[in-house]
């Protein structure tokens, strides 16, 4: 994939920039429901850039010629050593998304629904409508009567509710900009261009990008799920919603693994029977895992990469990125000193590489429970109000 030695293959572009910048080496994380990171080395003819000038400014990081890469914002900027040319500084791209950790609100939502609250909190940090999208399916998502952000950062917020509804999100990158996009069902994970061809690493280069290790492991899960609630003005209304897993064809009998809570935080049966059955698909979604490594610079999480050519048939398929860890160097920028600073000890010393984590294409995708609602600690005091002349609104 990277034949001449000599050429650059990454590049950073900053929006409304000139510079000399190239990129010596990056590493990046990006995975379904959560904000990517990338930290770049890189180095300029210019010992006195502007650092607070560059921070919060919109850049694209290419991986390839092509143009295949990641958008994001200058979250940090450092400067490094300097040699008898060149300068080093440090840069780290993340989403828009991720600035709403810096923000933390105490304040409550009425007759909202889920994605309206979203819709909401993202504005209000200028993330708008045309940079993100809902891609929800025929689900609808009710207004929440009486909905509390107490004590926790605009992230963590919209992350909570996405996990409390089973609504994930990923991200679309171009080199004008990044679109965040929530989904509740498959439809909402683009497909990846062509398939990709596994070859076994045997320490030569392929002509084109490849799967270089390709392992799939399956793993015990919860079995069924339960609900239960109470309706204090229909007592004697069974509020109960349940669901239970399809054993997979050929399979041994399973154990029973109850997930069993009360009270549900539902009011109709319905409603129940729709959170029942996301807590089971949230448990079961990565029953079977793969993981692997490749040279392929079109992986992107949340988008479905097609494999050919495994020796086992049935892997062949449409699997869901869920995880990407990217890595990249090209010592070639750094003509006073090539070899400087790149050698990790593995051998990986110029290109590009990944490691991945996929399910299979057709399993639903929730994300984990990762952000727990806060709790109150203790009493608290506060002012009972209500209309003029009449009675408090005591309860």
């Amino acid at each position: 994939m990277f034949n001449a030695a000599n050429e650059t293959h990454f590049s950073l572009t900053l929006e409304g920039v000139e510079h000399d910048l190239q990129v010596l080496a990056f590493s990046g994380r990006e995975a379904i429901s959560q904000p990517y990171r990338f930290d770049l080395e890189l180095v300029s003819e210019l010992p006195d850039l502007d650092l607070q000038a560059l921070l919060h400014k919109p850049a694209f990081l290419a991986f390839d010629p092509a143009g295949m890469g990641i958008h994001g914002l200058v979250h940090r900027i450092a400067q490094g050593e300097s040699g008898k040319r060149l300068t080093r500084y440090r840069l780290t791209l993340v989403p828009q998304l991720a600035y709403l950790a810096h923000r933390t609100n105490q304040r409550i939502f009425q007759h909202l629904s889920v994605p309206q609250i979203i819709a909401q909190v993202l504005e209000e940090h200028g993330i708008q409508a045309n940079a993100y999208r809902f891609q929800l399916g025929p689900v609808i998502y009710p207004p929440r009567e009486y909905c509390v952000q107490y004590d926790e950062t605009d992230l963590h917020f919209i992350q909570r509710l996405c996990e409390e509804e089973g609504i994930h999100y990923h991200f679309e990158h171009s080199t004008r900009g990044h679109a965040l996009v929530f989904g509740d069902d498959q439809t909402s994970f683009a497909r990846l261009g062509q398939p990709t061809a596994y070859l076994q690493d045997n320490g030569m280069t392929a002509d084109e990008p490849v799967i270089k290790r390709f392992a799939v492991r399956v793993a015990t899960r919860t079995s069924r799920v339960s609900r239960r609630d109470y309706d204090f003005e229909q007592p004697r209304l069974l509020m109960e919603a349940a669901h239970r897993g399809e054993p997979a064809a050929n399979a041994m009998p399973q154990p029973d693994l109850e997930d069993y809570d009360y009270p549900g935080r539902f009011a109709a049966r319905a409603r129940g029977k729709h959170l029942s059955q996301r807590a089971l698909e949230r448990h079961r979604h990565d029953y079977r895992l793969a993981e692997g490594n490749s040279d392929q610079p079109r992986l992107v999480s949340g988008h479905l990469l097609e494999i050919s050519d495994h020796p086992r048939r049935e892997w062949n398929d449409l699997w869901l990125l869920t995880e990407v860890l990217h890595e990249g160097k090209q010592p070639q920028v750094l003509e006073e000193s090539v070899t400087s600073h790149v050698d990790t000890g593995d051998g990986f010393t110029q290109g590009y590489r990944n490691h991945f984590t996929a399910t299979p294409w057709d399993i639903p995708f929730r994300p984990a429970l990762n952000h727990p609602k806060p709790k109150v600690l203790g009493s608290q005091t506060a002012v009972v109000t209500g209309p003029a002349g009449g009675e408090n609104h005591c309860d």
